[in-house]
């Protein structure tokens, strides 16, 4: 019980528990018991372009897109699978709980090899107005807002925001992870994470040479994603100079959960007289609303450095978006808008500056407690100097249908 009263507790210190859908609540597995199973199917109708997607060693920067042929690009609509997961969970003694989950995303894997997303002991103790808790293996960093539906994927659109999108495909850690939470007389909430974990020495090189952009990839730790042109793959998980990454989060909230507040911080340490090894840091700050009539409004903020010793990649980055969301019954409708930038600071040979914004529409219907039918819609404008003028992907909508059992 305190397990799963503290997990409520650590969605509250994320900013995401009273963002969720009554029915997505209904959805979530019930902790308590010895051995839990759930699992999430997710097919779409697509059509993005003309360039490229990213997930090609294209220029573009949604998570489809379009083809080359001998006339130049050509947009392409067809039916994929987008997303098969599965998570399993199992009380252990000493009041231990285990959890992990595997991911099989076809294009952005380049086949179908099961990434593991999460695999975590978990142990608590207190009650749920206070309390602590260790967890250990692999995890992601707890910084999202959007990503808090079914195994992990966005809850308000069908992709996330640029910022969210490269939390959760670029960062997969194996470490440690503690976590404090109070609720005072007053009813204020309050909580403080810190995390250590190594495999990020190449955080940020994935914007450095690809650029922002908008999906819905959720890392593995032995998972790889594609880089552009002629760059080949990156592993998500990176180890060279036996330094951990550092990261924490500090939260605050009101005792109606109607404003909530945090700042998380991220630094891996990275020792860049090691070939290969990056040395990134950056903060963000996350701010959810709950207003009246059924309103919901997130907004987040990134901003950091990433250097490399050689070749010379330095770069700045900086990511906010602005979400506005109302959800009646089983329905959804929301509206994001977007803006990221990376600005090179080295002048090396190759620029890795790139500005751009983007808007995104999604509606959603649920069916029960297993079904959701969402349609998404996306405009972008988005420029790196590496391809000049070009804006490869400015338009492009998806059609998901979601089974989660």
């Amino acid at each position: 019980m305190a397990f799963a009263l503290a997990g409520k507790l650590r969605c509250g210190l994320l900013g995401c528990c009273a963002l969720s859908m009554s029915a997505h609540a209904q959805n979530e597995p019930d902790t308590s018991a010895p051995v839990w199973v759930r699992a999430l199917l997710d097919v779409r109708l697509v059509d993005a372009g003309p360039a490229p997607s990213w997930t090609d060693h294209g220029p573009g920067a949604m998570r489809y897109g379009g083809s080359y042929t001998d006339t130049g690009f050509e947009r392409a609509t067809r039916l994929v699978l987008s997303e098969a997961a599965v998570r399993v969970g199992a009380s252990l003694p000493w009041d231990v709980r285990a959890e992990a989950q595997i991911n099989v995303q076809p294009d952005i894997a380049d086949g179908y090899r099961p990434w593991l997303v999460q695999a975590t002991l978990r142990k608590e103790w207190g009650r749920a107005d206070n309390g602590w808790s260790i967890q250990g293996g692999v995890m992601n960093v707890p910084f999202s807002l959007e990503n808090v539906g079914p195994a992990w994927s966005p809850e308000f659109t069908i992709s996330a925001s640029a910022l969210d999108s490269w939390l959760w495909e670029d960062i997969s850690l194996a470490g440690l992870e503690s976590e404090w939470w109070h609720v005072t007389s007053s009813g204020l909430r309050l909580g403080a994470l810190a995390g250590a974990g190594y495999g990020g020495d190449q955080i940020g090189r994935l914007l450095a040479l690809r650029g922002w952009v908008l999906g819905d990839t959720i890392g593995g730790i032995n998972g790889t994603l594609a880089l552009p042109r002629d760059l080949g793959r990156a592993h998500i998980f990176n180890e060279g100079d036996h330094r951990p990454t550092l990261y924490g989060l500090l939260s605050c909230s009101d005792a109606d959960d109607i404003v909530g507040v945090n700042v998380g911080y991220l630094d891996n340490l990275g020792d860049q007289s090691d070939p290969g090894v990056w040395r990134t840091h950056f903060t963000t700050v996350g701010l959810t609303l709950h207003l009246p009539l059924r309103i919901e409004v997130l907004a987040q903020y990134l901003d950091g450095v990433a250097t490399v010793h050689s070749p010379p990649n330095d770069s700045a980055l900086s990511a906010y978006y602005v979400l506005l969301s109302h959800h009646f019954k089983q329905q959804r409708l929301s509206v994001r808008y977007d803006a990221f930038r990376v600005r090179d600071l080295d002048g090396g040979p190759v620029s890795t500056n790139q500005r751009g914004h983007a808007t995104t529409a999604s509606y959603e219907v649920q069916f029960g407690l297993r079904h959701r039918l969402a349609l998404e819609y996306m405009w972008m404008n988005s420029h790196r100097d590496v391809t000049g003028e070009l804006n490869p992907t400015p338009t492009g909508w998806q059609v998901s249908y979601r089974f989660w059992y």
